[in-house]
């Protein structure tokens, strides 16, 4: 009997912590995508799949998830809102290593916004937060000496380095200096925009893509 109520106990608890924020989450962003007439796809578009793999962000880690997306497209802008999960580490929640240790997967989770449009023409990039383990290891780190503040803020890598160092002009580095803690993935006519581990509330959802809007903005012709 115990062990009964206990299951009832664990299972009430793994819903009430776990299953109903993330109901609660997916039933507050379907009604901001229908307030704003934009389809919902609470488990993604799978249209936008194959454009999203040759981004950095969906090469890293396992157990890659999509959910939530709020996904839009017309003649100037295709534009897309969605919560992406994945986990770096050993896969599953832990597993036995040769020295005997348990290693433990670590889930990330953040929102992020993708764009294409015919008016971005970028070489390939990624920018992030420039952190202490980055500094480590044989990492392209496109810095430059003009904008310091960028270089300390920022971990620019792209190819070719000489199209990426004439697309990040005065004026853009400039404005990133104004405003650390972006993520942005960049080639061809697409663009992603999100922070890096951080997942939007849904109150806070327009004031997001207002920010994504306004970068993509620094980027087309």
């Amino acid at each position: 009997m115990q062990d009964v109520l206990l299951i009832i106990v664990l299972g009430f608890l793994a819903f009430y912590f776990v299953w109903w924020p993330q109901l609660k989450r997916n039933k507050n962003l379907k009604k901001i995508a229908n307030d704003l007439n934009i389809p919902f796809y609470p488990k993604g578009d799978d249209s936008l799949y194959d454009h999203l793999e040759y981004f950095y962000l969906f090469s890293t880690g396992s157990k890659l998830k999509i959910a939530n997306m709020l996904h839009q497209e017309d003649k100037e802008t295709e534009l897309a809102f969605f919560d992406f999960t994945f986990e770096i580490g050993a896969g599953g929640s832990g597993c036995s290593e040769a020295g005997g240790g348990v290693s433990y997967a670590t889930e990330h989770k953040q929102s992020v916004v993708y764009f294409c449009s015919p008016k971005l023409d970028l070489p390939q990039f990624v920018l992030r937060p420039e952190k202490i383990y980055h500094q480590f290891g044989d990492l392209q780190d496109i810095d430059f000496s003009s904008h310091t503040k960028f270089s300390d803020d920022y971990l620019l890598q792209g190819n070719p380095e000489e199209s990426v160092r004439n697309l990040f002009n005065d004026q853009l580095l400039n404005y990133f200096e104004s405003k650390p803690g972006l993520c942005l993935e960049g080639g061809a006519n697409q663009m992603l925009f999100y922070r890096l581990n951080e997942r939007i509330s849904p109150n806070k959802l327009s004031e997001f893509l207002e920010e994504g809007m306004q970068v993509l903005s620094k980027f087309i012709k």
